[in-house]
């Protein structure tokens, strides 16, 4: 049963659906790695970390088109995030990258206003770039399961300073999509609404995020608080989940993570379900179509020629236990009845 709630708030926030993108966001339309150079003001950037202010810096980002031809987006950039941006746990911060309409057209980032850009928090540490890889990879698992997920696209990222006294830096990384394009692309509109309750959610969606989650060992996420998780709210009034962020996950296991001290759990490499309650019977077609799309979830981190043979590996045997419980919904339901209930 609904929340009354949750009801009214769903009842009062009608939602008027954009119209579908016209423009082609063709960043997208391929998984291969763009080959891109940011010029900046690199030192100023690199030591805007007071997350109190919003600070721009104009850029310009240069890429190969498929003729070999360079092409120049001009583009501002800005610091965001909150535990990789500050100084004493990266050293580069992660970046928004916003371009004018006009700057974009009849470039690959062409209906694109705003974009996510993760960059390795350190690097010049090969396990940190790697994080970076494995992080894309979760964001790519989930795309090859649900549509109701965000796109990303690898880029191998140079950081030229426009000054000449800096350093350049080069990383691994990758654009996600934005949440404005996601909803636009879904033909909803985002719930920016704290307080929603399991029960508001799509169950279909709801059941593929929460098991989601479990497979890679997320727990930094709340539905209730929007954290790590975007909510989109149809014509129905439905809400459906799109989860976020994954570097605090198991899969990813990065050295900086640590689960929350209210969870019963002592690494991130410790499973905990954080869902509902639902019965095998419910449970079943969700598990179903996980184990369908495992070839195409697995081909999601595989296929990553950069992303070492040892993290493949790793994250295969960190999946395998995964896969072998949902073959046995029954024993699933009750290995996640033992962590189950009012965890929004």
């Amino acid at each position: 049963m609904r929340h009354p709630v949750c009801l009214a708030i769903a009842a009062a926030l009608a939602v008027v659906v954009p119209p579908a993108s016209t423009e082609a966001q063709g960043l997208f339309k391929k998984q291969d790695p763009l080959e891109i150079t940011i010029t900046t003001a690199l030192a100023k950037l690199v030591k805007d970390r007071d997350s109190t202010e919003r600070v721009t810096h104009p850029a310009e980002l240069v890429y190969k088109d498929s003729a070999g031809a360079s092409v120049k987006v001009a583009i501002t950039l800005r610091t965001r995030g909150h535990f990789r941006r500050q100084a004493r746990n990266c050293d580069f911060p992660p970046l928004k990258v916003d371009m004018a309409k006009e700057a974009a057209k009849n470039t690959l980032f062409e209906g694109n206003r705003t974009l996510k850009l993760a960059s390795s928090c350190r690097p010049s540490n090969s396990d940190y770039e790697q994080y970076i890889l494995q992080e894309a990879a979760v964001y790519r698992m989930y795309q090859a399961l649900t549509p109701w997920s965000y796109r990303v696209r690898l880029a191998r990222v140079t950081y030229q300073d426009s000054t000449g006294k800096a350093k350049p830096v080069t990383s691994w990384a990758f654009f996600v999509e934005d949440d404005g394009d996601l909803a636009q692309r879904r033909k909803v509109k985002k719930f920016e609404t704290k307080g929603a309750y399991f029960d508001d959610l799509d169950a279909e969606q709801w059941g593929t995020t929460q098991l989601f989650q479990y497979l890679v060992g997320n727990t930094d996420w709340s539905v209730a608080g929007l954290h790590n998780i975007t909510l989109l709210k149809d014509s129905l009034a439905i809400i459906h989940p799109v989860p976020f962020d994954f570097d605090w996950s198991g899969a990813v296991d990065a050295r900086y993570a640590f689960p929350d001290k209210s969870l019963p759990i002592r690494t991130v490499r410790d499973r905990l379900w954080r869902g509902d309650c639902r019965p095998a019977e419910l449970l079943t077609p969700t598990m179903t179509r996980f184990l369908e799309r495992r070839p195409a979830m697995d081909s999601a981190f595989t296929t990553i020629e950069a992303l070492s043979p040892a993290a493949k590996q790793r994250m295969t045997r960190y999946f395998a236990d995964f896969w072998k419980l949902i073959e046995n919904p029954t024993k699933a339901a009750a290995e996640f009845k033992q962590t189950c209930g009012d965890r929004n």
